[in-house]
């Protein structure tokens, strides 16, 4: 017998949340997957250094999409067949994607000093020893500091102990010029005197402190996001719990009946 009156109603919004959530899933598939085909996104992710942990990533984010899909399946299923045990795995499933996301998130702010330090490594290793020598490094990294304002992973002073230092000497980049033209990074004495003189028309703030600068603008939409992801998948699991107790309940009418 099919539920019906206010239980009902949880019936069809256990279904509409479960396919706007394998709707996201669908998102983040698809997000994944570009990121891991995409050229340009390889060669920006490469100015970081070693790309495994880019991958990683990449991988991670697919998994959740995937991941997200089968539970979002599951919860339709168990809400149009009425059924307590596919209700059941999708409410444990849902807690397990709920722990996780606390648990990496708490992790990510414990480790944020150790993330910018690995990053900021990774980006300097790039400059010594790749910039310059591989096009789509370089114009990656090129692209980064003209679209973030900066030079070098830590400062400017990073290109003075590079490979690109062999062949141009005592200047930096174009791409670190704040008004960008051809040959606008040279005519120094020194790369060191950039950071001493008032208006030298070079950025001086690393890009790896500029990176994490403006992810830390965004802290705060961040968190609303999370919050808000987290209070849709609490509400899911609250009309899984509600829907399961209804249709055992009828059961136990029918079965007293």
């Amino acid at each position: 017998m099919a539920l019906t009156g206010c239980v009902g109603c949880v019936k069809y919004l256990m279904f509409a949340f479960n396919f706007l959530f394998w709707l996201c899933g669908c998102a983040l598939l698809g997000v994944g997957l570009w990121l891991c085909f995409d050229p340009s996104m390889r060669e920006y992710a490469s100015t970081a250094g070693d790309l495994q942990i880019y991958y990683i990533a990449v991988y991670v984010l697919i998994g959740i999409g995937g991941f997200m899909m089968l539970v979002g399946f599951l919860g339709c299923c168990g809400a149009c067949m009425e059924s307590q045990a596919l209700l059941v795995l999708f409410f444990i499933l849902l807690l397990v994607i709920c722990a996780a996301e606390v648990g990496g998130g708490v992790w990510a702010y414990l480790n944020r000093e150790k993330l910018k330090e690995g990053v900021k490594q990774g980006m300097t290793a790039t400059i010594k020893d790749v910039y310059s020598e591989d096009a789509a490094v370089t114009a990656a990294l090129d692209s980064m500091q003209r679209t973030l304002k900066c030079c070098g992973a830590d400062s400017p002073l990073d290109y003075a102990t590079s490979r690109y230092a062999l062949t141009n000497p005592l200047q930096v980049p174009d791409s670190c010029c704040k008004s960008v033209s051809e040959d606008c990074g040279t005519g120094f004495k020194s790369i060191a005197t950039l950071l001493n003189l008032p208006d030298v028309g070079i950025h001086t703030e690393g890009c790896a402190d500029s990176l994490f600068s403006l992810l830390e603008e965004n802290t705060i939409l961040v968190a609303g996001l999370a919050i808000g992801v987290g209070a849709v998948q609490i509400l899911g699991m609250i009309f899984s719990c509600c829907l399961c107790c209804a249709i055992r309940r009828q059961d136990d009418n029918k079965y007293y009946a």
